[in-house]
């Protein structure tokens, strides 16, 4: 049975081909610019201003292709030499025995030479190409990490994974093939066009020409239509890859609802579109290549037949059809890895498309400042503050207070009410709607991001951990600290005699994002961290939340002991947590409805009372 595949590709095509061809030359042209866009953002990268041993690998690289084609040129007409000399040994003269000899051996050498350049100018070069794919993979990490937290919040992280990882092979395609394959392919196809003209005459070389020119029309037309079956693919790959880490990753979420199958047909529907499109691209790959095998097969059965035409009227001698021969079946090879290339080299961008569009994402949170904080004394100030993730919903609504020098603030209220909005706006991963916060009388927008955040030591409500040991999450705070500092950060946060009690100590891997870890413990070693960083401002986002009662007051108490002479920023819903604070504010609705220390607040008998009360009769 003839594959239904078959079928509709063909149908396709023809309507390709016919119907649309004005509208594929303008989206060829528009392609055309993006390959130029690839290559001008690469340039920098295969061509470095500061690597002078990179320059010279490249000019080497080069020459060595140059000298790698010549001898490729040149090993058809030392072969139909040697063909022609060894009519001369019928005349039995022993002497003529050597021409033939020494005409084969340099022959030999010269597919030495050919192939021993191409090897060396893969060496040479490869050096330059991963490099370039190493410095491309990191600018690329760079930029993703200056990007806003509201592109994280949004991002799919197993497709941003797919598209950062064929983006780099991509690349390494596009540099070591382009350059050294396509561009010396079509100086060797001009090169024995010119040849052919000159010593077989003009009928041989209108053949090579035309077979050629239909070859590659062919080739491109199909490749450009079989775009969208790995457009499709890709689409696919990358559902199926989000679905499948974030599976993974909620793995105790799938199991507390039973959820399996429903995540297995899922991942199956996205599994199932990509095989369809695999499909697709597979059966019209095959149409391709007997396509361009009907063609080149056809030119070269032409000039054969021409030859032996030649042979008969004395025109070309059988060392002439042997050099042809040679030649066609020489092009063939690089013709038909042409349009392998030319395929990669659409689906490699493709692939690129994704990656260099992370590179056109903004952050937008403006990073102009020019002033750096330094880390010693500092004063925070929230001055009417209004902002939204939203424009149709407002979460912090005219907000002002302000926290001393080496104060601390506590700031409670019910869940939702907009607490752990407060830190995102401090740590700058937004900005106010309105309004503005000062610290040190200064908007925090005239500092540095970095200077801002290097002052400011977080213990999150949510705490997530490396994939690493214990000691590498705490010295996390401050990189290349010292074993002691890190011993010392984590007697205080309460976690020491916990680590000395497991078998491999502070080296313990804790686990794709701490999860062999309880929670307490992660939440002790994110204080610990917060602790080595020493910073002059302290944020705890439900620093104890996940505590037990015992532990939330021995960690209390090192808080309170670490935070003297620290401006202290504290959100909470334990009020336990907070009683000890300068000054506590309450929030409801986005709104302050309440300030005041722990005794004053509750003499108020407002929210803050009754939260109290209700808490304490909990416990």
């Amino acid at each position: 049975m003839i594959n239904i595949n078959y079928i509709i590709i063909l149908n396709d095509l023809v309507i390709r081909l016919f119907k649309d061809n004005f509208k594929y030359k303008k989206y060829n042209m528009n392609k055309n610019s993006t390959i130029f866009n690839t290559f001008k953002l690469l340039l920098p990268f295969i061509w470095p201003r500061s690597r002078k041993d990179l320059k010279i690998r490249v000019v080497f690289a080069g020459l060595s292709m140059i000298l790698a084609k010549v001898a490729s040129v040149y090993t058809p007409l030392i072969l139909g030499n040697a063909v022609d000399s060894l009519n001369e040994l019928s005349s039995g003269i022993n002497l003529l025995l050597y021409v033939p000899i020494a005409i084969i051996i340099s022959y030999g050498l010269v597919r030495i030479a050919s192939f021993a350049f191409n090897e060396i100018r893969d060496a040479l070069f490869s050096k330059v190409s991963q490099n370039a794919i190493r410095r491309v993979s990191l600018k690329v990490f760079k930029h993703l990490h200056f990007l806003s937290l509201d592109f994280h919040l949004s991002r799919q992280t197993g497709g941003l994974n797919r598209y950062i990882d064929r983006g780099t092979k991509g690349i390494d395609f596009l540099l070591r093939y382009v350059l050294f394959n396509v561009v010396p392919t079509f100086v060797e196809l001009v090169l024995v066009i010119i040849i052919l003209l000159t010593l077989y005459g003009l009928q041989y070389a209108i053949i090579t020409f035309v077979t050629i020119s239909i070859y590659v029309f062919l080739t491109f037309t199909i490749t450009q239509w079989r775009l969208q079956f790995r457009k499709d693919m890709n689409a696919a790959d990358n559902a199926a890859s989000t679905k499948m880490i974030d599976s993974l990753l909620n793995f105790e979420t799938v199991k507390y609802f039973n959820n399996e199958h429903h995540e297995f047909k899922r991942l199956d529907e996205s599994l199932e579109k990509y095989e369809n499109a695999a499909n697709k691209n597979r059966t019209s790959l095959s149409l391709l290549n007997i396509s361009q095998t009907f063609v080149i097969m056809i030119g070269i059965t032409l000039m054969l037949v021409l030859t032996v035409f030649g042979i008969q009227n004395k025109t070309i001698t059988v060392g002439g059809f042997v050099v042809i021969n040679a030649y066609m079946l020489q092009l063939y090879q690089p013709l038909n890895f042409l349009g392998t290339i030319y395929r990669e080299i659409r689906q490699s961008l493709v692939d690129m498309e994704n990656m260099f569009n992370l590179l056109k994402e903004k952050n937008n949170i403006d990073d102009s400042g020019s002033e750096h904080l330094k880390n010693n004394n500092a004063e925070i100030i929230f001055n009417n503050i209004f902002f939204g993730y939203e424009n149709k919903r407002t979460i912090i609504k005219n907000i002002s207070f302000s926290i001393p020098e080496g104060k601390s603030l506590a700031i409670v209220g019910p869940t939702g009410a907009g607490k752990s909005t407060i830190s995102k706006l401090l740590f700058r991963f937004y900005d106010p709607d309105s309004g503005e916060i000062l610290i040190n009388k200064k908007n925090i927008k005239k500092y540095k991001q970095n200077s801002l955040r290097q002052m400011i030591g977080v213990v999150p409500q949510d705490t997530v951990l490396f994939n690493d040991t214990i000691f590498y999450n705490i010295s996390y705070g401050l990189i290349d600290s010292s074993e002691e500092d890190v011993i010392n950060a984590a007697k205080i946060a309460g976690i020491h005699d916990f680590i000395e009690s497991i078998p491999n100590k502070y080296n313990t891997i804790v686990g794709e994002r701490g999860l062999k870890l309880s929670g307490g413990e992660k939440q002790r070693v994110a204080i610990a961290r917060a602790v080595l960083k020493n910073p002059s401002i302290l944020f705890f986002d439900e620093a104890t939340s996940a505590l037990d009662t015992n532990t939330e007051k021995e960690i209390n108490k090192n808080l309170n002991k670490i935070s003297q002479g620290k401006t202290t920023l504290i959100i909470a819903h334990r009020l336990s947590t907070v009683s000890n604070a300068d000054k506590i504010i309450v929030i409801d609705k986005g709104n302050i409805i309440e300030e005041g220390d722990h005794s004053s607040l509750l003499n108020k008998n407002g929210l803050y009372a009754l939260m109290w009360n209700k808490q304490k009769h909990e416990n």
